[in-house]
């Protein structure tokens, strides 16, 4: 299964898994210890968790390259376990991991994509509840929306960050145009083929050429367009 780069940057997309791990938690009748992992280029990274306990468990697993967590990443399938104590697939974790019977390991997934892994862990004997396996799966489903929501507006800010700063520079290189075609009483296009010449010769971007010409002649920074964000619309 893929595994995209989780943006690590999302601090939206983190702030609503602490979030939703702590309903769940709150919400399964068998009062789980809740944790998520996010696959990373390093590995995995917890990034959200209902209690203490869970984050040093998810770090275990990752120290010894052994674990339920690790089994989901590779297979992309949900794995779990109803005593640990007599489970033979994660020896060294289980016995690493006291006071940890029971276990379930669910994958989050966006688009065929797998993000990372939503833990249970349980003091308890015998699994969890079918409401609580309900609840995972939903929970799961939810995160998988999150990120995509998440990722979208992150590529939003991207787009409008790039395109202030082409509004920017487009702004400049207009000045310095300005000032070729009075200098040279040429056209706009024969004035921007010189610019575009002069920035090939000199391996400069054609905006700090621009901006060059208009310092050198004008004795100033080019004046640059000012960008006012659209104010927040509130729901009525």
């Amino acid at each position: 299964m893929n595994r995209p780069r989780v943006p690590t940057d999302i601090a939206e997309f983190e702030r609503a898994l602490a979030q939703s791990v702590t309903i769940a938690s709150r919400a399964m009748p068998d009062s789980p210890m809740v944790s998520i992992v996010l696959c990373a280029e390093s590995g995995i990274r917890t990034v959200a968790c209902s209690h203490a306990r869970a984050e040093p468990l998810d770090e275990l697993q990752s120290a010894i390259g052994d674990g339920p967590v690790l089994d989901v990443i590779d297979s992309g399938r949900p794995v779990t376990a109803t005593d640990l104590a007599t489970d033979s697939r994660w020896r060294r974790f289980a016995a690493e991991s006291p006071g940890i019977l029971s276990l379930h390991s669910e994958p989050l997934e966006s688009e065929g994509s797998l993000l990372g892994v939503l833990t249970l862990y349980s003091d308890h004997v015998g699994g969890f509840t079918d409401e609580t396996r309900v609840a995972v799966r939903v929970t799961a489903e939810h995160i998988g929306v999150l990120y995509r929501t998440a990722l979208d507006a992150a590529r939003m800010r991207e787009i409008a960050a790039q395109l202030r700063e082409a509004l920017t520079t487009r702004a400049i290189i207009d000045q310095a145009l300005g000032i070729v075609m009075a200098q040279r009483r040429c056209t706009s296009h024969q004035a921007f083929e010189v610019l575009r010449h002069v920035s090939q010769d000199k391996n400069v971007k054609l905006h700090q050429v621009a901006a060059t010409i208009v310092e050198t002649v004008s004795g100033e920074p080019p004046q640059q367009s000012r960008f006012e964000e659209p104010p927040a619309s509130h729901p009525r």
